[in-house]
């Protein structure tokens, strides 16, 4: 099998340095160490990395997945945003941005958000907000213990509507169609891989294309063109983070198909979540 340079280190990479947890609310993963370097897929505030080389400010290894059994992401992040020691996660953000404020009140001093999907580490509580650093607190409503899923993919998918679409985002300043699919499974705590391919090969049973243009398929049911991922939310209707909206947008199923088409990118294949 030809080697996959997203998930695979680089031939003479070295053993591993560190393994550290990311603080920044995000953090790029490109596939060279450079700030000018294209956005290969995203990293979210408290996602493990582990570093094999450092160069120049950047850290070269592994973004671990955040949950279960799926292949990691391999490239080169700003090496500042990473820390050691860190406090192992107990929550993850349920809001799709969450403000983390200077102290626990509501007027207080907003000192970054986190993204959808984000893992943090509660050490303290007050007044309902969650202490989750020094000077750094979260409303009680915007996380949830990592035990706790939410129950519809569909539901959790339409809260991103209206986000914008970015190549390689997975968080909530912009993200993918395979980011979309990422951040709604994880909410539901489904592992789920990186990229629209890997989604295709790991995820759910085959369902005949046919069923689908029938009209006939199911909410959640995940649609796979070559390069592109959506998932329907009714039988006749399909989100998904396209370039053509420049967004997340619920449209209507039978006209995306066509347009997609006519584009030269035909259906390929239906997957139904087990």
């Amino acid at each position: 099998m030809a080697r996959d340079a997203r998930t695979s280190l680089a031939p003479g990479t070295g053993p591993r340095l560190a393994r550290l947890r990311l603080s920044l609310p995000s953090a790029p993963l490109t596939d060279t160490p450079s700030r000018r370097a294209s956005l290969q897929t995203e990293m979210l505030h408290g996602q493990v990395f582990d570093v094999h080389a450092n160069k120049g400010g950047f850290s070269y290894g592994r973004a671990l997945a955040l949950r279960g059994r799926v292949t990691d992401y391999v490239g080169w992040v700003p090496s500042r945003g990473l820390v050691e020691n860190a406090a192992r996660p107990t929550h993850s953000v349920t809001a799709l941005s969450a403000p983390v404020f200077s102290r626990a009140q509501l007027k207080s001093r907003i000192v970054m958000h986190i993204s959808m999907g984000a893992r943090v580490a509660v050490v303290a509580e007050e007044d309902g907000y969650y202490q989750i650093g020094a000077g750094a607190w979260v409303s009680d409503r915007h996380l949830a213990p990592l035990t706790e899923r939410e129950t519809s993919p569909v539901a959790v998918a339409r809260r991103f509507i209206g986000q914008p679409y970015v190549w390689g985002g997975t968080g909530a300043r912009g993200l993918d169609c395979s980011g979309l699919i990422q951040r709604v499974l994880d909410a539901c705590g489904l592992p789920c891989p990186r990229d629209a391919d890997q989604q295709e090969r790991a995820l759910g049973s085959e369902v005949p294309i046919a069923e689908i243009t029938a009209r006939q398929g199911q909410p959640c049911d995940l649609l796979f063109w070559p390069g592109h991922v959506g998932m329907l939310t009714t039988r006749s209707r399909l989100i998904h983070a396209n370039a053509w909206h420049m967004g997340v947008v619920e449209e209507p199923l039978l006209g995306a198909l066509k347009r997609i088409a006519a584009a030269g990118t035909p259906l390929r294949s239906v997957r139904r979540l087990d």
